[in-house]
Formats: structure tokens, sequence, C-alpha cells
């Protein structure tokens, strides 16, 4: 995927969290690991790899949220590398 791609990707995930906080409670620690990396969808002066690592971090935390939402504790592990 090129970097303008990751970065809309990026930006897009963004919003689906936002819109994840604006509803029910949020773990507190479900967004922790991504917000320790400081890279956000705006950084356009980050790498690709940067990107790719943030895009995973959030995508971990949105599966959390989801599952303390459903209770769902039968799915698989985070893809957090």
């Amino acid at each position: 995927m090129r970097k303008q791609e990751l970065l809309h990707v990026h930006q897009l995930l963004s919003l689906v969290r936002r819109n994840l906080e604006t509803g029910e409670s949020v773990p507190p620690d479900a967004f922790a690991a991504y917000d320790a990396l400081g890279v956000g969808p705006n950084a356009c002066n980050r790498n690709k790899r940067d990107h790719e690592v943030a895009i995973h971090r959030l995508l971990a935390g949105i599966e959390t949220v989801i599952e303390a939402r459903t209770g769902d504790d039968t799915a698989d592990p985070p893809l957090v590398h």
C-alpha cells in the first residue's frame, strides 16, 4: 500500500475511534498502545512503517472496544506486532 493510502486508512480509523468514544464506555487502556506511539493520521512527515504500526495498534484498540461491548472473549487475539 502506498503512503497516501495508509494516511487515508489511518484517518478513517481515527474517525471510527472517535465515533466509538462518543458512544458507550471505552475500556481505559483500549487505545493506550496507539496513543503511546504518537503517530496521528495527520503526521505526513512520519514514514510509511510508522503509519502501518499505528494502524495495527488502532485496529487492536477498536477490536478491544467492540469485544468489551459484545462480551466476546472467544475471539482471536489482536493483531499487534
